[in-house]
């Protein structure tokens, strides 16, 4: 019996030779879709006038409350907390009495264990309570006593006797 290697071998299977496995590859993220231009702007802070510096002048003082709500409730997405609230308004509080009320407040909130800035509706209060006329009507009608129409002209006069009237 001669022995044919090549009959040999087929008669015989070899082990399937194994590849070696690829390195594990990390899971694909699905694409991250870019926000939408309305989307975009809606992060975006909205730029308009600002409050002025408060100095602590009563007759500012409304002006100036109001100016910071405005802009507050229009950026309302990035002041969306009472301390930043807070902090906003503390921001325009820079010269005489309202430095001076600024610098009291945020010693009480450093002093404090929490240093908790409270909540915003309190916070305007107080301040309400440091800056606001003591006898706004009585004030008003003090203003209408000395109204004069002056070089203004009569829509002027007319316009200002209204808003110290209402």
């Amino acid at each position: 019996m001669s022995t044919d290697p090549r009959t040999e071998r087929v008669g015989r299977s070899k082990p399937p030779v194994q590849s070696p496995e690829p390195p594990a590859r990390p899971p694909v993220k699905p694409p991250v879709k870019p926000p939408t231009q309305e989307e975009a702007m809606s992060d975006k802070e909205l730029q308009i006038n600002p409050p002025k510096v408060f100095d602590g002048n009563r007759d500012n003082f409304i002006p100036f409350v109001q100016d910071a709500q405005v802009y507050l409730s229009l950026n309302d997405k990035s002041y969306n907390t009472d301390q930043k609230k807070i902090i906003y308004v503390l921001s325009f509080m820079n010269e005489g009495m309202a430095k001076t009320w600024k610098e009291a407040f945020l010693d009480s909130v450093f002093n404090n264990v929490n240093q908790d800035y409270g909540k915003f509706n309190d916070f305007l209060l107080n301040i309400k309570g440091a800056f606001s006329t003591a006898d706004s009507e009585g004030d008003a009608q003090a203003q209408l006593r000395q109204l004069k129409q002056g070089k203004g002209t009569a829509d002027e006069y007319i316009s200002q006797f209204r808003i110290l009237a209402g």
